[in-house]
């Protein structure tokens, strides 16, 4: 019993480090772009989309931190179901938004990077910036729809020595367990990646096609420009290797949970916690604002 409380301490403690180092990148970028706005009474596209994001982040490390106590040290049985149904919800709601709002970043890049002489397109980049209130809105309905009926999947055993571990009905109904997870996965791992995908393909063969006008007309702005444009691409990349790692890891684990096998669920908290935390560090490293903003600190 004391080896197994030893290594719950050290878990929750390599857990709440991270998340600590997440917190505070992300809670500067919040910093940054509510002074931006305060300052100009405006924030462009991509500017909100990263704020938004960086928020998303820090409210799913708040949800976290409690989800990890309780379910470490059994203090379940002093909450009832009602907390886990609703940090259950919480948890799903904040991360398959953040999923979300990670691509529809890669898409406003694309719309600001990419110069094509399509009228479809020049007419969506100009409304771009009212097009994003949709993506928003759309993205915390959609996310909110996906993620309350886990409510519905959520019943403690009372026979189980683990109760507070072994909290779901997965394996009463499999079928429907399948179907929902599977159902999850799509709406809010698949899609999004899929976005992601195209919209960092577009950039990138957009960077392609035009390097060596770019490398023709050597003048200081272009070359700025240029500078600034191979750090997003390499920023979304990036944004996106890491999203398929945790997704990815994410989508194996809710499989397993949708069998009965509720021994990897903590995987899933672990993966959440890594991919906000490091995404925090992409974000500042590769938007200039954020990294001149840390280069003053």
């Amino acid at each position: 019993i004391e080896n197994m409380t030893t290594a719950v301490i050290v878990q929750l403690v390599v857990a709440m480090t991270i998340m600590g180092f997440g917190s505070l990148g992300n809670s500067f970028i919040v910093l940054v772009f509510f002074l931006e706005y305060r300052r100009f009474r405006t924030l462009q596209s991509y500017e909100l989309m990263v704020a938004i994001l960086a928020f998303f982040s820090i409210l799913y490390e708040m949800v976290a931190v409690l989800w990890l106590v309780v379910y470490w040290f059994s203090f379940c049985s002093y909450f009832g179901e009602t907390f886990y149904k609703v940090t259950d919800t919480l948890i799903i709601f904040f991360t398959k938004s953040n999923y979300w709002f990670t691509a529809w970043l890669c898409f406003v890049y694309s719309m600001k990077i990419i110069k094509v002489k399509w009228k479809l397109f020049a007419r969506l980049k100009q409304k771009i910036s009212f097009a994003v209130r949709f993506m928003i809105i759309g993205t915390l309905l959609l996310c909110f729809s996906v993620s309350f009926p886990i409510v519905y999947g959520i019943r403690f055993r009372e026979n189980s020595t683990e109760m507070c571990k072994n909290y779901y009905i997965a394996t009463d109904e499999k079928v429907n367990s399948l179907a929902y997870f599977g159902m999850l996965s799509l709406m809010t791992s698949f899609l999004p990646l899929v976005l992601m995908l195209l919209s960092s393909l577009g950039i990138v063969i957009f960077l392609c096609r035009h390097s060596r006008n770019m490398s023709k007309n050597v003048t200081t702005s272009s070359s700025s420009s240029s500078d600034a444009h191979l750090a997003v691409a390499i920023m979304l990349i990036c944004l996106i290797a890491l999203y398929i790692a945790c997704a990815g890891t994410a989508l194996c684990v809710n499989l397993q949970v949708a069998s009965g096998q509720f021994n990897v669920l903590i995987a899933i908290a672990y993966t959440n916690v890594i991919y906000t935390t490091v995404s925090s560090v992409i974000l500042i490293s590769g938007t200039v604002k954020l990294r001149t903003s840390f280069c003053r600190l």
